[in-house]
């Protein structure tokens, strides 16, 4: 979801060296910077791939996406997003070679240009641009030999064209303060900047005017929903409200029908005069600013074409048209007669999203039984009104019910979304327009838009039955991430910090056991102080296990986004975990300890080198996030600061956990599971007895252990384990901004 709002061109000479580069772009990032691309004409191959190393590092660490300009090679050794001009590698050449997972943007001097690419793509199969850097927008002393300035009309047409295929664009070349605002007006997704910013003397201050400037968008999208009601809340203006309200929006409504229904189904629908309808438009319209509307229940010809004329005569943003004819229930919410209405309407907006017998309904063809059918559905109706079709699976069978962007060229991109088994769907239509609607205000191209609305949607379908609302069909649960989240902010100590010391005389005075029963253990306590550990963890074990990262791992519909992140965090963690178990072997009383600890600190090392040479490709880590550095910041101060079986208990969990979650996934680990390899490493025979092993170190240091020392290492253990636990959860926090 790259954020184009504010994209810096590094140059060396305008930054007064190469050496100075990394630093002007720090500062830039600080001023509001959002994406950086490193070009050097002039620099040696070895030069410009170590700065472009130092940025990835610096990017990364701060979310900020990297673009190497021209070095398509580069770019595919390092796995930095690609940017080439027109006199490059052809464009289609570039995007077979780079992986499909970078970025690749292209320079666009004038309308030919880009159509003549659209074009190449679609007779090579080959997906479009990310971003097209439109310009220049007036003639510039970086680049004079550049082609005819466009001005600003001429960026905005090229803009517009860019946008309508769900390209992102910046416009570059003569870009400042002097026009920022003007070109805010445009389609434009961002200012590209060169010498407003390198040759600053306050870059971060130079970039906050210029995002200032730019920022056509609130921080809190506006976004208005007419459609009928739902008392219950499960659907209707009642969904939206929460759906806009889950994708960081504002939300208003329309009501044009009341509507008596449950979750069991429609028992009246009381329609309000159009003069009351039309006030309450003019209401929301004279005073705020529309970012986005979510159109849904509009139930009759007449409401359709007020609702139709009222949007062409009034500025608002993107426009997600929800077709809604047909509840979840079955019951008819369009009269007949008012379809032909709806298809004219679907020609003047920006998205529709029809469910599978509502597309029917569009096509006037039998319902799709296939989504490929869906999607050759949607390609004539897209192509005939010249809007982008939102494909739902919702509606089919099998274990998948993907999403789809369909778009007026053809192009189509998919959504994959693991089914979730559950009565529990009213409003999901309703729920998923209104949140693309928000994300798409936000700024969001509609691909990235339904790749979070999927996302947030199947997260409220998972936890839908909880919420026990109704008796029949019941509502997805709208604030799950939300409350998730919340709660994953709480600063409230740690209960069992906050519990009365016990004397730690014995293994009954050491540390209370928890208010959850613990799990039988796959991996026995190596006796009485390590089994009041276990015991004493009971709360922290059902939480992990209980939890989405543990249970979408388990059944492989953890997205493959989240788990690369896992992964990434993973080997940040051992490489700071293997100093700590280093610091364990120098400090053990028993030689044969020591050299245990060595032999486990030189297996993590290997371990991280085979999870970068696996699953990340040799690729860069990132660096590590917040919760990984508490983690690892917490085990290094135990274990150089605390007496060593403190030290040892702290680091215990890493193996007793992951050993005992392991063996419980790998029940669930077939030949075809998406991270079958992964599961088989820590549930296999040798991480298991490294396991045994530790626990019986922990066992011994206790039974040695003056009493103080015995509940201090209990409350490393615990603390340890909810280390645990938030290491496993932060993947599935990752990336919702």
């Amino acid at each position: 979801m790259t954020d184009y709002s504010l994209y810096l061109v590094t140059d060396p000479t305008l930054g007064g060296g190469a050496d100075r580069v990394v630093r002007i772009v720090e500062e830039a990032i600080n001023g509001g910077v959002s994406v950086v691309q490193l070009r050097d004409k002039d620099g040696s191959m070895d030069a410009i791939r170590a700065t472009a190393q130092e940025l990835k590092l610096l990017c990364q660490a701060r979310g900020v996406s990297l673009v190497i300009n021209d070095y398509l090679d580069l770019a595919e050794e390092l796995g930095i997003n690609l940017h080439i001009g027109q006199g490059d590698t052809p464009y289609v050449q570039a995007r077979q070679q780079l992986p499909a997972e970078l970025e690749l943007g292209l320079s666009i001097e004038n309308l030919g240009q880009l159509h003549e690419v659209i074009a190449q793509c679609a007779v090579s199969d080959v997906a479009l641009p990310d971003v097209i850097g439109i310009g220049p927008v007036t003639a510039t002393q970086t680049k004079p030999d550049a082609a005819p300035a466009l001005g600003v009309a001429g960026i905005a047409s090229i803009a517009a064209v860019a946008k309508k295929h769900g390209i992102a664009s910046v416009a570059i070349g003569g870009v400042g303060l002097h026009n920022a605002t003007e070109l805010a007006a445009t389609d434009i997704d961002g200012l590209c900047v060169v010498s407003e910013i390198m040759a600053a003397a306050q870059p971060a201050q130079a970039a906050q005017q210029l995002l200032s400037a730019f920022q056509k968008r609130p921080a809190v999208p506006r976004v208005l929903s007419i459609a009928g009601t739902d008392p219950t809340g499960g659907a209707g203006v009642q969904a939206d409200l929460k759906s806009i309200a889950a994708g960081g929006g504002f939300g208003m409504c329309v009501v044009t029908s009341l509507v008596a229904q449950n979750t069991h189904g429609v028992s009246a629908i009381h329609t309000s005069p159009l003069e009351f309808l039309e006030q309450q438009l003019d209401a929301v319209f004279s005073d705020v600013t529309v970012d986005a509307i979510k159109l849904g229940m509009l139930g009759s010809a007449e409401t359709i074409d007020l609702v139709s004329a009222w949007l062409s005569s009034h500025a608002h943003g993107p426009v997600v048209l929800d077709p809604v004819m047909i509840a979840t229930s079955g019951d008819r919410l369009l009269d007949a007669n008012a379809e032909e209405s709806l298809r004219r309407l679907a020609a003047h907006v920006d998205v529709v999203t029809p469910n599978i017998p509502e597309l029917s309904v569009l096509c006037e063809s039998p319902a799709a039984t296939t989504l490929d059918e869906a999607i050759a559905q949607a390609r004539d109706f897209s192509h005939t009104h010249n809007t982008i079709v939102i494909v739902k699976g919702g509606h089919l069978t099998g274990s998948m019910a993907d999403n789809a962007v369909v778009r007026p060229d053809g192009s189509v991109h998919h959504v994959d979304n693991l089914r979730v088994h559950t009565p529990n769907s009213h409003g999901t239509g309703c729920s998923l327009s209104a949140a693309l609607a928000t994300r798409m205000a936000a700024g969001h191209t509609v691909e990235k838009a339904l790749e979070w609305s999927t996302r947030w949607l199947n997260e409220a379908l998972r936890h839908a039955d909880q919420l026990a609302v109704g008796t029949g069909n019941g509502p997805v649960d709208h604030s799950h991430v939300a409350r998730r989240m919340l709660a994953a902010a709480e600063t409230t100590p740690w209960t069992h910090l906050l519990a009365p010391r016990l004397s730690g005389a014995s293994p009954e005075e050491f540390i209370q056991p928890a208010t959850t029963p613990s799990p039988a253990p796959r991996i026995e306590p190596a006796g009485p102080f390590t089994r009041a550990l276990w015991e004493a963890s009971g709360d922290i074990i059902a939480s992990i296990n209980s939890s989405d990262f543990i249970t979408m791992l388990g059944d492989g519909s953890l997205r493959r986004l989240e788990f690369d992140f896992y992964i990434d965090q993973d080997a940040q963690y051992l490489a700071q975990y293997s100093r700590a178990l280093a610091r364990l072997s120098s400090i053990a009383p028993e030689s044969i300890a020591q050299v245990e600890w060595a032999q486990s600190a030189a297996e993590c090392l290997v371990v991280e080198a085979e999870l970068h040479r696996s699953y990340m490709a040799g690729s860069h880590t990132s660096a590590p996030s917040p919760i990984t550095m508490a983690y690892t910041d917490f085990l290094i101060a135990r274990t150089y600061s605390e007496d060593y079986v403190c030290g040892v208990a702290a680091v215990l969990p890493c193996y007793w956990l992951y050993a005992e979650i392991g063996l419980m996934l790998a029940e669930k680990n077939h030949a075809d599971h998406p991270y079958h390899a992964w599961l088989n490493t820590y549930s296999g025979e040798q991480f298991i007895a490294g396991t045994r092993a530790a626990i019986a170190r922990l066992e011994r240091a206790l039974e040695n252990a003056g009493h103080t020392q015995r509940v201090d290492a209990a409350r490393a253990f615990l603390s340890a384990s909810v280390h645990e636990r938030e290491f496993f959860d932060q993947a599935t926090r990752y990336n919702w901004l």
